[in-house]
């Protein structure tokens, strides 16, 4: 007669029929592979071509990948940068209960959005992004704005005119960008137009800063733009 020892290790284990899983494995499978399938079907739609189909679904697959999912350079260890990129709003407006027309003082707005991040550190926010943009197209302007004085003076209208014309969509999202920022720091007032300066303040490295007379960080203007119209609700 042969005697079988139960094994210590298998005590407490539930027993199944047929030797399928437990329910509770089955169902942590199935909203796994519920999970994955959702994730590669916003995939597809999210990198999809254009068309009217995508158009019609493209809301909720955009809501779920781009929170999480979407490339964001921030993720990267770049070189540590040696200049702060500072971009300072002026505001045309007419404040509450005043029909006369005043313009604020430069306020700089690039160091606070910058600094956005950090309070909500799972679901950052995208802004610094959206600037970084701009400071590039603002350096590229002004690069080949720079080239113009060696032009004669009868061809650099025409040459001012064909560059506009190259970073006429740039300047159409700052004009955008900077209305929503003024609505959120002047949201009483009537605001007119909007205008921004772009400028650069080199980082006094940590071998200088105990230096004796103490080290200046001095600011350079890279682009000053023109006074925009303001968009109405593109705050909202």
């Amino acid at each position: 007669m042969r005697v079988f020892a139960r094994s210590r290790a298998s005590e407490g284990v539930p027993r199944t029929a047929g030797g399928t899983l437990p329910l509770n494995v089955r169902i942590s499978a199935l909203i796994a592979l519920a999970a994955v399938a959702v994730y590669c079907l916003c995939c597809l739609v999210y990198n999809a071509p254009a068309s009217p189909a995508k158009d019609r679904i493209k809301k909720s697959a955009t809501a779920f990948m781009e929170p999480y999912f979407w490339q964001d350079w921030q993720l990267f260890g770049p070189t540590p940068g040696s200049n702060n990129d500072l971009i300072y709003l002026q505001v045309r407006m007419k404040p509450s209960a005043s029909d006369e027309a005043v313009e604020s003082s430069p306020v700089e707005i690039e160091q606070a959005i910058d600094g956005s991040p950090h309070d909500s550190p799972v679901n950052p926010t995208k802004l610094p992004g959206v600037l970084l943009a701009f400071d590039a197209a603002a350096n590229r302007y002004a690069g080949v704005a720079t080239k113009f004085k060696k032009l004669a003076p009868d061809r650099r209208d025409a040459a001012r005119k064909l560059l506009d014309k190259q970073f006429e969509p740039d300047f159409e999202e700052m004009r955008r960008f900077f209305s929503a920022q003024a609505k959120a720091l002047y949201p009483d007032a009537q605001i007119i137009a909007v205008r921004a300066t772009f400028k650069n303040r080199r980082i006094i490295p940590f071998s200088e800063r105990y230096e004796v007379p103490e080290p200046k960080e001095h600011e350079q203007g890279i682009l000053a733009t023109s006074w925009m119209d303001y968009v109405p609700g593109v705050a909202e």
